[in-house]
């Protein structure tokens, strides 16, 4: 038992048990920098001896780096200061240690005889924090969307910096999922990189990576020379004096297996607890970096390439025989040849064996049109069932030849689900000839001839023809493009708003479409809403943009717009479908907004037939939708007649806002309507406003709302808020 008194011999022993007994190196210096004693912790964290580091001075050992900080401390602690920082020494086995020194005086008679120092083992928290700067960075690098091979090289300069002399390599599983390549190892013998690059198989005998990749579990081979995993391949570890190398398997989230993080060593040399950790963190860096750039080539391929078939898709077509056509040269007889290719009849097979069957045949069909064409040329599917080929090098001579392979090809049956399926193309070829020609145009011309084919009975193939462009084909071609344009996402809306006169406000919008053709280009509407009307595509389009439209006006409400409606045009041939009303009904419930937001619009000419339409509306009436007529005023319908139907608002045909300013009959047109809506208790809107001085006019006379360019422009709905928020009228 210790007393509160104690004599020196007993201080000496406390002092001397807390000297030796201490898990940190102590040790004592001279004015010179050289050991006078250390405690059993310096001689395992220095790796010498207490005889061998007797009389050693601390300076040898120091790192490079840091001699001149040390310097400094030590002389700091001479002129009687205590210190504390952090170095870094080699040891006797070579290895670099990361201490955290403590150095005080040691004071006799107020002089300073001496030093004491005491020094913690650091390496593995500072390893921690260089692994986890480098995950950091790394993980910046990916963010940023920094090349693959830049990433895998920063996780090895990482890892490397705190392996004590480990050379990293980071080796992926190659498309088969049967060998491993190299992904990255920098500092691997080029020769060395060269022989992983054939190909290294994943077994159980393939070094430490085949081994690791085959058992899914981390490889630990200390010994190289004498491990039976590298049998057959001494020559070249040998060669480069690779001695011991641990390798463990990469898993994606599902737990595939990646690749491989390697860590290879000059030295017959087995992992310890820090090793392993590095390893881990590494693998799992290794892992994100693979797995983000496989999604990024992945949504990468799926931009560029048809998701079905795996064939390009019209973008990348696009931009593919963009670069075939710049490489044709003027003086060569060969040209560039371009084939859309429509399947004769495929919906039926879709719709009577069904959208899977139709699928797996369109996969068979672009395996066998990949046949007939060479490796150069480009095979791409642009939807639906169309297809377009570009032949390079070519004459017209050569071209006719692979349509006509192309024809028999196809011409063979199809065997799917047990079901016999024929299917002919029909083929439009067009010739690059003129170096002002882009794809878009050369596309559209083979297009054209397409049509031709069709119109001439089909499974046949023909050459573009300017006379196809006349006028008369026209009219096919946009019939059979609008039936095509719903699949293609061709269409789209946009808004022009409406305006309370009276209180200048913004109450609602009128949907309008759009179609931006491919090659076509922006089509007009009146160029397309008679031919749709004609051939019945018009129901299908009109359903679409009501439900657009809804989906819309629902997404305003969500969103805090203030309270808005929205005006749909309805065409006649969907207005006497019968079940268009359960369309309409199905749509507001599906989208769920106010149907008192909803206006249905239907053109003047829709009304003669009052008692049938005036049942029509009263249904529509009924679930709460308002009801506008269009273009008022072209003269197709009695005044008389309109205290008989259920509407909400007339809208004035703009012909007669045009020339309100200067033309007494079209003034008074619109000035008799405006009244007569009025006296019957009707909105009444003027379309195709463009100057103040019809407004003028149209609020002297009480007109309630008004649209057109000088209110705004028909607007994408991605400009609508920036409108709602900065409008003033």
């Amino acid at each position: 038992m210790i007393s509160s008194k104690i004599n020196s011999n007993v201080l000496f022993n406390i002092y001397k048990s807390l000297f030796d007994n201490n898990h940190d190196a102590c040790y004592a210096l001279d004015l010179e920098g050289n050991f006078i004693l250390c405690n059993n912790a310096t001689t395992k964290i220095f790796g010498y001896t207490q005889d061998e580091a007797h009389g050693m001075s601390i300076a040898s050992i120091i790192h490079g780096k840091d001699l001149k900080k040390a310097l400094y401390y030590f002389n700091s602690v001479k002129d009687g200061n205590s210190e504390n920082f952090e170095i870094a020494i080699i040891n006797k086995n070579g290895i670099k240690v990361d201490l955290y020194i403590t150095i005080i005086p040691i004071i006799i008679e107020s002089q300073v005889c001496g030093l004491v120092g005491m020094a913690k083992d650091i390496s593995s928290k500072k390893n921690l924090e260089t692994l986890l700067n480098g995950q950091n960075k790394a993980l910046e690098m990916i963010a940023k969307g920094a090349p693959f091979k830049d990433v895998l090289n920063t996780i090895i300069e990482d890892i490397e910096k705190t392996s004590d002399g480990g050379i990293c390599s980071i080796l992926l599983v190659d498309q088969n999922k049967k060998v491993l390549v190299n992904g990255a190892s920098p500092n691997l013998p080029n020769k060395y990189i060269e022989t992983i690059n054939k190909g290294i198989k994943i077994g159980p005998k393939m070094g430490s990576c085949g081994a690791a990749a085959y058992s899914k579990q981390i490889t630990i081979v200390s010994d190289i020379a004498n491990d039976r995993r590298w049998k057959g391949f001494e020559y070249i570890t040998s060669k480069y004096n690779l001695k011991a190398c641990w390798s463990s398997p990469v898993y994606d989230n599902h737990d595939n297996v990646l690749g491989t993080f390697a860590m290879y060593y000059n030295e017959e040399r087995t992992p310890n607890e820090l090793d392993l950790q590095i390893i881990e963190k590494a693998t799992y860096l290794t892992s994100l970096a693979i797995q983000h750039y496989q999604t990024e080539a992945k949504v990468n391929f799926m931009a560029y390439h048809d998701s079905l078939t795996g064939l390009p898709n019209r973008r990348l077509f696009h931009e593919k025989a963009t670069e075939d056509m710049n490489k044709i040269s003027d003086d060569k007889a060969e040209t560039l040849g371009l084939m859309y290719i429509d399947l004769d009849r495929f919906k039926i097979i879709n719709d009577s064996l069904g959208h899977i069957v139709g699928d797996m045949l369109l996969v068979e069909i672009a395996k066998r049109l990949k046949k007939c064409v060479q490796e150069d040329d480009i095979v791409s599917r642009l939807g639906g069932d169309e297809f377009a080929i570009v032949l390079n090098n070519v004459t017209k001579q050569n071209v006719s030849h692979i349509a006509q392979k192309i024809l028999n090809s196809l011409s063979q049956p199809f065997i799917i689900e047990g079901h016999e399926i024929f299917i002919s193309p029909s083929i439009g070829i067009s010739l690059y000839s003129r170096k002002e020609e882009n794809i878009t145009e050369l596309l559209r011309k083979a297009d054209v001839a397409m049509y031709q084919v069709k119109k001439d009975g089909r499974n046949n193939y023909r050459f573009y023809d300017i006379v196809f462009d006349k006028e008369t084909f026209n009219k096919l071609e946009i019939e059979n493009q609008l039936r095509k344009a719903l699949e293609r996402n061709e269409f789209h809306l946009v808004y022009q708003p409406i305006i309370d006169l009276s209180e200048k406000r913004i109450t609602g919008f009128e949907a309008l479409i759009r179609w931006d053709h491919p090659f076509l280009g922006q089509v007009p509407p009146c160029s397309f809403i008679p031919i749709a009307e004609e051939s019945g595509v018009i129901i299908s389009i009109g359903e679409w943009v009501l439900r657009t439209a809804c989906q819309q006006l629902k997404h305003w409400e969500n969103n805090g717009f203030p309270p808005l409606t929205v005006s749909v045009n309805i065409s006649i041939r969907q207005f006497y479908q019968p079940n268009f009303i359960d369309t309409i009904t199905r749509t507001i419930n599906e989208t769920k907004i106010n149907p008192n937001h909803l206006t249905i619009e239907i053109t003047e000419s829709m009304t003669m037939d009052v008692e049938t339409v005036t049942t029509i509306l009263n249904k529509f009436k009924k679930i709460g939708v308002a009801i506008s007529i269009d273009d008022f005023g072209t003269g197709y319908s009695s005044l008389s007649y309109l205290n008989k139907l259920p509407i909400d608002t007339l809208k004035i045909d703009k012909s007669f806002i045009n020339d309100i300013t200067n033309s007494k009959n079209d003034k008074n047109i619109a000035i008799t309507i405006i009244h007569m809506a009025k006296s019957l208790g009707l909105n009444v809107i003027a379309e195709g406003v463009e100057t103040n001085e019809q407004i003028a006019i149209l609020k002297q006379h009480s007109c309630n709302e008004a649209q057109g360019y000088l209110i705004s422009k028909p607007l994408p709905v991605d400009e609508i808020k920036s409108f709602l928020t900065t409008f003033s009228f």
